[in-house]
């Protein structure tokens, strides 16, 4: 005998369920103090040396795979050479580099001085070379947050997190973010014209995001 399911008209939401017992601005606030970043010197030491490996065409600049399981790497690829001249590499596990880097330029060490941490990027564009190993884009965040501000995240409370988190983070770094900025206005003009003839429409807006200034 078929069973029918009742039709549920209540909607639920996890998000929701989940703050009537933890406030939602309690959490949020939990999750911003808790956010580890490098030191704000060793960010822009680390930003100068990322622009002088991208302007002098260092063989080691990496960024993640374009495309499910990389199948959009080639055509990335022909966009670094064509405009940026560059031989760019891909990250062998989407994020070794940015995590490795992270725990160079704080001095935390995964398992070891610090546990249930994930390593996020805060504005994306991990398809960018200025921002995938960028130390103003790459944090330690608790692991209890990080499920609630990914892509697959959705509701009000995810925008209203990633847009504090963001915010805090370009107060804390708005030098170098804005020099990623002006780099980005010189070269979107030539990167459009490049994806509008070399990569199909359906694509075009996938790409163009990953070069976009960051603005709050």
């Amino acid at each position: 005998m078929a069973i029918n399911p009742k039709v549920q008209t209540e909607i639920l939401n996890g998000y929701e369920q989940f703050f009537k017992i933890f406030p939602q601005e309690h959490f949020i606030n939990f999750g911003l103090k808790n956010i580890v970043t490098a030191d704000t010197e060793i960010a822009r030491t680390g930003w100068k040396e990322l622009c002088n490996r991208i302007d002098n065409r260092s063989p080691d600049l990496y960024v993640r795979d374009m495309g499910r399981n990389g199948n959009a790497n080639e055509l990335l690829g022909q966009l670094y050479s064509n405009v940026f001249n560059l031989r760019i590499n891909y990250d062998q596990t989407n994020n070794n580099q940015p995590s490795m880097l992270i725990q160079k330029l704080t001095g935390y060490r995964k398992n070891k001085n610090i546990f249930n941490y994930q390593t996020s990027h805060v504005f994306g564009r991990t398809k960018n070379v200025y921002c995938f190993t960028a130390p103003w884009n790459i944090v330690f965040l608790p692991k209890i947050v990080d499920p609630l501000t990914g892509h697959e995240a959705k509701g009000d409370f995810v925008k209203e997190f990633s847009k504090r988190f963001q915010s805090s983070i370009y107060e804390k770094f708005s030098a170098e973010i804005e020099e990623f900025n002006v780099r980005m206005k010189e070269i979107f003009p030539i990167i459009s014209n490049w994806v509008e003839q070399a990569v199909p429409e359906r694509d075009r807006l996938k790409y163009l995001k990953e070069f976009e200034e960051i603005r709050i």
